[in-house]
């Protein structure tokens, strides 16, 4: 059995995305022996250079490439996920069948420890897939002998974000912002080297537990545009249309674009609340989040260049490099 406080071998998956790098970084500069999965391990050791991670092939979609990444691990933190479906990797196929596959093989590797990323607003309603596919996934890792801890984080900010590189893309190319709705649905941005500080502490948790985590401030959708507006410098007037007028557009898009700026199960997302007590990382990790304000100045490397792309549904790598 594992000592309090001993350090441990930890398998992250989706180890060079958004969310994941930052997890290997953190758990490896706090003494823990980290496996990073990856399909490109020459991509991981690259940018894990001077960090002592051990990167590793793996294929989410293989239960036998999973068996063998676990292999002696302690602990699992799982992030990998589909916010868009794109040449079918469906929400099923990725969110739901991946994490259950995943549970699978750390539970015949014996791990002690699963921690997995989720989403503020994993719903039984299949109506909002992707929302869906989060509870889906959630009820294989809740089910599982393994202790673990479900996070299930707002919508994330910081340097290599889809989100907030999208919108501000938007913000920069035109001066009339179209915006889906009423604008007032609620978001709690929390900043991705946050999420990872508590995907990182969570692996040292006991118990099950399922955590709903988010920044210190709530913003209405309007009001994050404009939060956008300002960092950019630039004067916007917002032009809110109704869901019902938008959704065939986005559906448009989706059907005609590689990378759709918005699809209509974003739209069902950006229409619905996305918020945690403001409280919640000080109360379950003990410390203060960054805020949003003041912390997007990374949205000003956009060009006018990239913003076109961006609206064209083809995201610079240069912006979002995973």
């Amino acid at each position: 059995m594992r000592r309090l406080g001993e350090k441990m071998r930890v398998l992250v998956t989706g180890s060079t995305g958004f969310i994941g790098r930052r997890v290997v970084a953190l758990l490896a500069a706090e003494g823990h022996s980290v496996r990073a999965m990856t399909r490109s391990p020459s991509r991981a050791s690259a940018l894990f250079e001077g960090i002592d991670v051990e990167a590793v092939r793996g294929d989410a979609l293989a239960s036998e490439s999973l068996a063998r990444v676990c292999e002696g691990m302690d602990a699992v933190v799982h992030t990998i996920a589909a916010v868009r479906e794109v040449d079918g990797f469906t929400f099923p196929r990725i969110n739901a069948g991946v994490t259950g596959l995943m549970v699978d093989a750390a539970e015949a590797a014996g791990v002690s420890r699963f921690v997995y990323a989720s989403a503020i607003g994993a719903s039984s309603d299949p109506a909002t897939p992707y929302l869906y596919s989060r509870w889906v996934a959630e009820q294989r890792v809740e089910i599982s002998a393994i202790d673990s801890g479900i996070l299930r984080f707002s919508v994330g900010f910081g340097k290599g974000d889809e989100f907030f590189n999208a919108l501000a893309a938007l913000v920069k190319l035109s001066p009339i912002v179209p915006i889906a709705g009423d604008g007032r649905a609620r978001f709690q941005p929390i900043s991705a080297d946050d999420a990872a500080r508590c995907l990182a502490a969570a692996v040292e948790e006991k118990g099950s537990r399922t955590f709903e985590l988010g920044g210190p401030d709530h913003y209405t959708y309007d009001e994050m545009i404009d939060i956008i507006a300002e960092t950019l410098g630039v004067r916007i007037a917002k032009a809110h249309v109704p869901l019902g007028l938008f959704t065939p557009v986005a559906a448009m898009m989706e059907a005609l674009m590689p990378r759709p700026p918005v699809t209509p199960d974003l739209l069902k997302l950006l229409a619905t609340d996305n918020t945690a007590e403001l409280d919640s990382v000080q109360v379950n990790f003990g410390f203060m989040p960054m805020p949003l304000m003041g912390n997007l100045e990374y949205i000003k490397s956009i060009t006018l260049g990239d913003a076109l792309k961006i609206n064209l549904g083809v995201m610079p790598a240069r912006i979002r490099d995973h």
